[in-house]
C-alpha cells in the first residue's frame, strides 16, 4: 500500500526529537514492505520535501506544507495535491477541522487515529469537541469510517460520537536510540546495587495538569516513613510556573531528598530510567504519556494516575498500578509496598518491559494499522 499520514495539528514539531509518533509509526510500517510518507505543518514556510534518514541507509518522505492556524486547527492547502497519489491515507482527530473535511469526503480510503477523551479536567477541549459536533460533525460522517484509539478512554469517546468502527490500539514506542541496551541485564543490575536509597522518578511537563502538588504531598508523607528516598523530577514548563514548583520544594532541593533537571537527552534518559526504582505519574488528564511507556521499557514498575495511557498499558497488580483517585493513603501504601519489597520491584519491573517490548513497539502495533487500512479500502470499495 502507499499511505500518507497526515498531522493536522497547526504546530512545527522537531522531527529528530525522540518519539515522533508520526516517524515512529511510517518506519515501521515500511520496513513491512509498505510505502509510508508523512505530511507536516511548516506554518508560514513554504512546502519542500525532505527525505529523513533513519537506519543504515533508510529513508522516508517528509512533506513539509505551508499552512495557517485557527482554533488550534491547522490547515495546509497543498495537502489535496498529494491525495490523489496514495491508496489510504491517516488523520489525526476527529475534531481537527483539515481531518473532518477528509475522512467526510472519503476522496480516498481514510483512517483517524485519535487520542483525546473526555474529562472534567479538560473543560477546553470539551467545549471545543460540543461546538464542533454541532456545527461540523452533525451535518454528517460515515458511519463505517475507521477509527483507532490510541487507549480505552478515546474508544469510548469516539463511539459516543458515532464512530461505530473505533479500536483501541495504543501508542508504540520507538526504541531505536536504545536499541543497544540490554533492558534485562539494566533490571539485574539494578537488583544487585549495594546503594540502599530508593530512586523515585518523574518525567513530564511541569504544569497544573501533572498535578506535582500531589505528588510532592505524597513524597513528604513517604519521607516520613522513609529514609532513604530521593525523587528525581525532569522537565519544562512555563518560567512562573516552574519557578513556583521551585519555591514550593526549596527545603527538599536543599537537604538533597529531591533533584531537579529541566532537560534530558535521550542517552540520559536512559541513564537516569537505567538507575530509578519506581516511576511515579499523578496527571490529571493524559492523551497517552510516552514516559510511562519509556519507563517501564526500562524496567521499572509505575505508580500512575488513571490517565488514557496508563488505562492501556499498565496491569494493575502486575506491572504497577494505575490509581483512579488522588487519595494519598492509597498512593503512599502501593509506592510504600514497592519501597519495602526488593523482589516485587524486580517482579513488576519485568513484567513492566515484558509488556512493552510485546505490545508497544511500533513494529508490533504496525499490523494493527495495516488491517485498518485494508479495512478502509474495502469499504472505499
Amino acid at each position: 500500500m502507499k499511505i500518507l499520514i497526515i498531522r493536522t495539528y497547526p504546530n512545527k514539531i522537531n522531527v529528530n526529537s525522540y518519539n515522533v509518533q508520526e516517524i515512529g509509526l511510517a518506519k515501521a510500517l515500511n520496513q513491512k514492505g509498505h510505502n509510508c510518507d508523512i505530511v507536516l505543518f511548516n506554518g508560514n514556510h513554504p512546502d519542500h520535501t525532505e527525505l529523513f534518514k533513519y537506519g543504515s541507509e533508510q529513508t522516508l518522505k517528509i512533506y513539509w506544507l505551508k499552512g495557517y492556524s485557527f482554533l488550534k486547527n491547522g490547515f495546509m492547502p497543498s495537502v489535496h495535491n498529494l491525495i490523489p497519489c496514495y491508496d489510504v491515507i491517516q488523520v489525526h482527530e476527529y475534531d481537527q477541522l483539515l481531518s473532518w473535511q477528509l475522512y467526510r469526503k472519503q476522496l480516498k480510503p481514510t483512517v483517524i487515529y485519535h487520542g483525546p477523551y473526555y474529562s472534567t479536567f479538560n473543560r477546553k477541549y470539551n467545549l471545543k469537541c460540543k461546538m464542533f459536533d454541532r456545527f461540523f460533525l452533525a451535518t454528517g460522517h460515515p458511519k463505517d469510517c475507521i477509527a483507532l484509539a490510541k487507549s480505552q478512554l478515546a474508544e469510548v469517546f469516539l463511539r459516543q460520537k458515532g464512530f461505530l468502527n473505533a479500536k483501541t490500539v495504543g501508542v508504540g514506542l520507538d526504541i531505536a536510540n536504545w536499541a543497544t541496551l540490554d533492558t534485562g541485564d539494566i533490571i539485574e543490575r539494578r537488583t544487585q546495587r549495594m546503594d540502599s536509597t530508593i530512586q523515585l522518578i518523574y518525567v513530564g511537563k511541569i504544569e497544573a495538569r501533572r498535578n506535582l502538588s500531589f505528588l510532592i504531598s505524597v513524597y513528604r508523607n513517604l519521607l516520613i516513613r522513609y529514609a532513604n528516598l530521593h525523587l528525581t523530577i525532569i522537565g519544562t514548563g512555563e518560567p512562573g510556573y516552574v519557578q513556583t514548583f521551585i519555591n514550593s520544594i526549596k527545603d527538599l532541593l536543599d537537604r538533597g531528598s529531591i533533584t531537579y533537571t529541566e532537560k534530558a537527552t535521550q542517552l540520559e534518559l536512559a541513564s537516569i530510567y537505567s538507575d530509578a526504582d519506581i516511576f511515579l505519574f499523578t496527571s490529571h488528564y493524559e492523551i497517552f504519556g510516552m514516559v510511562i511507556a519509556e519507563a517501564m521499557y526500562f524496567g521499572l514498575p509505575v505508580v500512575s494516575s488513571a490517565n488514557g495511557g496508563a488505562s492501556v498499558l499498565i496491569e494493575n497488580g502486575i506491572s504497577g498500578w494505575a490509581l483512579p483517585e488522588f487519595n494519598e493513603i492509597d498512593w503512599v501504601e502501593k509506592i510504600g509496598l514497592l519501597i519495602d519489597n526488593k523482589r516485587l520491584r524486580q517482579t513488576m519491573g519485568h513484567k513492566a518491559s515484558e509488556r512493552i517490548n510485546k505490545d508497544f513497539i511500533w513494529s508490533k502495533l504496525a499490523d494493527n494499522f495495516i488491517n485498518a487500512y485494508q479495512l478502509a479500502i474495502d469499504h472505499h470499495k
